[in-house]
């Protein structure tokens, strides 16, 4: 191994015993014991390798010749050509409630403890480049394999991207590629699980729309399938979109917005009961 394979933080083991860390977690998923010092350690970690991620995606995004501005405080629509690069590392209530959803699965290989999100105006064609090109980036940075998980044919419970899951020395890790259309989607979905439940994200495990919420849950994979129609015949299209497209596009991103507006100002409303 040269200096230079040396110095890649993804071929770097991280700063705990995995073994131990990997118990502990066993340990606090089954409730036998509180989280442990070691699993701050761990998220701790995840934060840093969170950050490696994104300055490989960045500097990714600066060799890619597409027209691609950062969003800022801009929403990513259709046409725009902008994009937002984020990351997170999955907070402890989360990660224990996945974690007692996989039932026996060890901490360290719960895939998106660490993650990074890409939403990009772009087609679907665009969206497959991009994935084997930011595949690529991770492998050349030393992680030891990426594999691409394509969740747009068949969705999870209406979400639709393309995940890339990044296997390295540092840990797991996942990165999320999602076009205008697709962030929109699910960051309406999302908001809807406040109001109905988080059980709609799983779904396609097995969970069940709760009582009262059947029309409205129908509703949003209604909507994703729209998207997905949209999405492909704007593919098909690709440089010959006509302004009839262009038209139906915005159209789907209005609707997407106005619903997603309407279930903020209802959470707000029951927030201000509650108090």
């Amino acid at each position: 191994m040269n200096s230079q394979e040396e110095e890649l933080f993804l071929k770097k083991g991280p700063p705990f015993s995995k073994n131990r860390v990997t118990k502990l977690g066993s340990a606090w998923r089954d409730g036998v014991a509180e989280k442990a010092p070691e699993i701050d350690d761990f998220l701790t970690f995840n934060a840093v390798l969170t950050e490696e991620l994104l300055r490989i995606g960045n500097d990714t995004i600066n060799s890619i010749i597409l027209p691609m501005s950062e969003s800022g405080d801009a929403q990513v629509v259709p046409e725009s050509s902008l994009y937002n690069l984020a990351g997170r590392v999955k907070r402890s209530e989360s990660l224990l409630q996945k974690m007692r959803r996989m039932e026996t699965t060890p901490i360290l290989n719960v895939q998106d403890v660490a993650g990074i999100r890409l939403d990009y105006d772009m087609t679907l064609t665009q969206q497959t480049g991009l994935a084997d090109t930011f595949s690529q980036a991770f492998k050349f940075a030393g992680a030891k394999r990426v594999d691409t998980k394509d969740y747009r044919q068949e969705s999870h419970s209406g979400y639709r991207a393309v995940h890339l899951h990044i296997y390295s020395k540092a840990g797991r890790a996942e990165m999320q590629i999602r076009t205008a259309l697709q962030s929109k989607w699910a960051n309406l979905y999302e908001a809807a699980t406040d109001v109905y439940g988080t059980d709609i994200k799983y779904l396609h495990e097995g969970a069940q729309i709760p009582p009262g919420a059947t029309d409205q849950v129908q509703e949003l994979h209604y909507l994703s399938d729209l998207v997905q129609q949209i999405e492909d015949l704007a593919d098909v299209n690709g440089l010959q979109k006509n302004s009839e497209l262009i038209r139906l596009q915005h159209k789907a991103y209005g609707i997407l917005d106005r619903i997603h507006t309407r279930l903020r100002s209802f959470l707000r409303e029951q927030s201000q009961l509650e108090r």
